[in-house]
């Protein structure tokens, strides 16, 4: 394998992980935190929410980052291995799943923020974090039909024949 592979690899591990932390993130406070904060007394529960938030809003902006940085990197990756042999739908499909990407950042962001949109969007938590996992699941299903898209089978246009090991085409 080579260096080149290598670093593929490893961005699409960072890429999976990051994606990984940010929706189980989400998953665990729509389903344990904001119920488990809603039995506390009203001050208890600002408090947990704030100190959450802090803790949070690190940990979104680097899965973000890394979401955008090795997603760039994995596009030009399949895009220069492949070259022309990707479907038409390909990019539409792609565009796409960074359009509801960019919505997810977007909505993840404003909850972990500190703006007064940002604590209007938090009032409705529950709204805005189901939505996300919905954006995300569309993402996942788009993500999958992309990743499993193989070029057409066959030689490339203009390939040489193959040849048997006494030289004769194939």
């Amino acid at each position: 394998m080579s260096a080149a592979e290598v670093f593929s690899l490893f961005s699409r591990w960072l890429h999976i992980m990051a994606a990984a932390t940010a929706v189980g993130g989400t998953i665990f406070a729509l389903c344990v935190a904001l119920p488990a904060a809603a039995e506390l007394p009203a001050d208890a529960r600002e408090a947990f929410h704030a100190a959450a938030r802090r803790r949070w809003s690190k940990i979104v902006m680097a899965a973000i980052t890394l979401l955008l940085l090795t997603g760039l990197f994995n596009y030009f990756v399949i895009k220069t291995n492949y070259k022309l042999l990707l479907p038409r739908w390909y990019e539409p499909a792609f565009g796409i799943k960074v359009l509801l990407a960019l919505a997810v950042f977007a909505i993840a962001s404003l909850l972990a923020g500190r703006t007064p949109l940002a604590q209007r969007l938090r009032t409705k938590s529950s709204l805005w974090l189901s939505t996300n996992l919905l954006l995300v699941a569309l993402i996942i299903a788009i993500s999958g039909l992309l990743r499993t898209t193989h070029p057409p089978t066959g030689p490339a246009p203009n390939a040489e024949p193959a040849k048997t090991a006494a030289g004769e085409k194939i």
